[in-house]
């Protein structure tokens, strides 16, 4: 609590714009249900989190222009990033919250401040408690009333005739899982006793908070855990790490089928590679997309498009990381995002795999597989949970209580 004031007290625009911030995210789409379109608000908000940072930028500005090869590929991606606006000015929304987020974000976490670090973890907790609670009154609103304002039924969805998406407070039951998994990756290291004392119920929770939306990426995530606290070898549990991952992008592109089962060129079954036999293999719609998006994009030369009028025309976002990034920005753009967000996990990824709790280690994990099949590019959670790991200090350590649970226990 002592440390929760002291930042506040320091910080206290931070704080408020960031807290409201995340709030009106994880609410907008529940509120836009309801009638209230608060998209304008939301920028302004955004605008004021990114101003409150004035004195960061500043130092950003005056380190990079000392050092440009500490900071090559954060310039780059600032300067791709408003090249896009130049290709197409229509893209402004997008590159915008793009560029604000990582950019701030990236400033939070550079410094390393441990007071407003642990604020951020309890920040994501909170969320995640907030998006569970709409889940699970989403799943007793579809069993004992006849509203759907938590939850909403999907109509020859795959095998099935109708799916139940228990989005609670969330556009989808996606939404709502990544914020969720990032809540439980981070709660393990917080250092408030409130949480603390809380984290076996929230870790409840937030796992049956998971089961219930039927997410692909919770049982992903799940899957990982288990084999992170059940494998101690080294060489066996990153080897099923891969295998999980590997599954799960396969089964999230690729549909096997027994021919004359389906109909072909549905939804969820758009394109036929091969058959053995009498079992077919199949492109699903997050495969085709991509086909389809690769096409566009490659004649147009990898330069940036029209967000709008490209989804418009594919009836469909992206379903990418990297394809959006092209969309908005061009190829260059991408490149520089991939580059940065790999080279930097990379050079923290045994400090997190030894010395940080499993839970977060495989929530990066799950997150970092999503971006094939999520538009992460404009979600505060994907970018926390990132650059958080990205800007982890080689002599900094979790906290002591997290060691208990560690990926190697």
């Amino acid at each position: 609590m002592h440390e929760t004031l002291k930042i506040v007290k320091s910080r206290p625009m931070l704080v408020g714009s960031l807290s409201l911030l995340v709030l009106l995210i994880c609410s907008y789409h529940f509120l836009k249900k309801i009638g209230l379109d608060l998209s304008v608000f939301v920028a302004l908000v955004t605008i004021i989190v990114f101003l409150s940072l004035v004195k960061e930028t500043k130092s950003f500005l005056f380190d990079s222009i000392k050092h440009p090869k500490k900071y090559f590929l954060t310039l780059c991606i600032l300067i791709f990033g408003f090249a896009g606006i130049i290709f197409d000015y229509g893209n402004i929304i997008e590159i915008g919250l793009t560029i604000i987020l990582f950019f701030t974000i990236y400033l939070i976490f550079k410094n390393q401040d441990k007071n407003l670090n642990n604020f951020i973890a309890n920040l994501m907790v909170a969320s995640g408690a907030f998006m569970s609670i709409g889940v699970v009154i989403g799943f007793f609103e579809s069993m004992f009333l006849s509203s759907e304002f938590f939850y909403h039924i999907f109509d020859g969805y795959a095998y099935i005739d109708q799916k139940v998406t228990y989005s609670g407070f969330g556009t989808n039951h996606n939404f709502s899982a990544y914020i969720v998994i990032v809540a439980q990756s981070f709660l393990f290291l917080s250092r408030s006793r409130f949480v603390k004392n809380l984290r076996t119920y929230l870790t409840a929770l937030f796992v049956i908070t998971l089961l219930i939306t039927g997410a692909k990426i919770a049982f992903l995530f799940l899957s990982l855990v288990v084999c992170n606290q059940f494998f101690d070898d080294k060489i066996k549990k990153n080897l099923i790490n891969v295998l999980l991952i590997t599954s799960y992008l396969f089964a999230s592109h690729i549909v096997v089928a027994f021919h004359g089962s389906y109909e072909l060129g549905s939804l969820h079954y758009r394109e036929l590679l091969f058959s053995i036999g009498n079992i077919d293999i199949v492109l699903n719609n997050y495969a085709h997309l991509k086909t389809a998006y690769f096409v566009e994009l490659k004649e147009n030369f990898f330069l940036p498009l029209n967000l709008m009028n490209v989804t418009q025309a594919m009836n469909a976002d992206p379903h990418s990381l990297i394809y959006s990034l092209i969309i908005i920005g061009s190829l260059p753009l991408a490149i520089s995002m991939v580059a940065f967000i790999g080279l930097g996990i990379c050079k923290n990824f045994r400090i997190i795999e030894n010395r940080y709790p499993s839970y977060f280690f495989c929530g990066l994990i799950s997150i970092i597989t999503e971006t094939f099949l999520w538009d992460a590019n404009n979600s505060i959670f994907f970018w926390i949970i990132i650059l958080y790991a990205i800007n982890i200090s080689k002599d900094s350590l979790p906290n002591e209580n997290s060691l208990s649970i560690s990926a190697n226990e």
